[in-house]
């Protein structure tokens, strides 16, 4: 007898936009570090794809990016980006970050997502924001070309789906990113922490000073 799904324990909350809507989850990785970018992504999956990740046939061991093995984020990336219907992921740079703010560069990530989304749909039906966690853009004026259409969703990437997926999307990216880039600054070893702040990357700063690609308004300490 053949072994039965495993279904996975998410929400089924997109169900509740697909009749009027394009649901997408969007999710970042770096937010907090010392170096390099933040990475912002967004996954819409179809409903019948969405239906078979709920049951455990597509994408197993989906969760948030923070709670599985690199190999594992590794191994679901390529099958996300196969399965999505829409897939995007962007970086804000460190520069970016410290002229703007990190919220800023979260709400412009959101943005360049939504836009990417929106001109890939090849479709008239308005999408629908499902953003992890719960932010107050409401200081910045493009906020209010996209508000109407943003859901948010407090541990959204344990929680839902397209969340989930656009977590793992982020997070690869931008860890292949500090990977690549480590080769440039080979003395701050960001290929071990990313740029986050570590004992050790502590020390390298203490040692070496601040690189191209350390975020200032992060590092006032040094």
């Amino acid at each position: 007898m053949p072994d039965l799904a495993k279904p996975n324990r998410f929400e089924p909350e997109e169900l509740r936009f697909f009749s009027e809507s394009i649901p997408c989850g969007i999710d970042e990785a770096g937010r907090g570090p010392y170096a390099g970018p933040l990475s912002v992504a967004l996954v819409s999956f179809s409903q019948n794809t969405f239906s078979q990740i709920l049951e455990g046939r597509l994408l197993v061991g989906l969760t948030d990016s923070k709670k599985i093995s690199e190999k594992k984020r590794e191994g679901l990336f390529p099958e996300i980006l196969e399965h999505a219907s829409i897939a995007y992921q962007t970086f804000l740079s460190p520069r970016y970050i410290d002229k703007e703010g990190i919220n800023r560069a979260v709400l412009e990530g959101i943005r360049k997502c939504a836009k990417v989304a929106i001109r890939n749909s090849g479709s008239t039906i308005p999408l629908q924001l499902l953003i992890d966690g719960n932010y107050n853009f409401n200081r910045y004026p493009e906020w209010n070309f996209l508000k109407n259409r943003v859901s948010f969703y407090t541990k959204g990437d344990l929680r839902i789906v397209s969340i989930a997926a656009a977590s793992i999307l982020a997070k690869v990216a931008r860890d292949r990113y500090m990977v690549s880039v480590s080769r440039r600054f080979p003395e701050y070893k960001f290929e071990q922490h990313k740029g986050y702040g570590t004992k050790v990357h502590e020390e390298l700063i203490r040692k070496h000073g601040l690189s191209d690609i350390h975020r200032r308004s992060f590092t006032g300490k040094f």
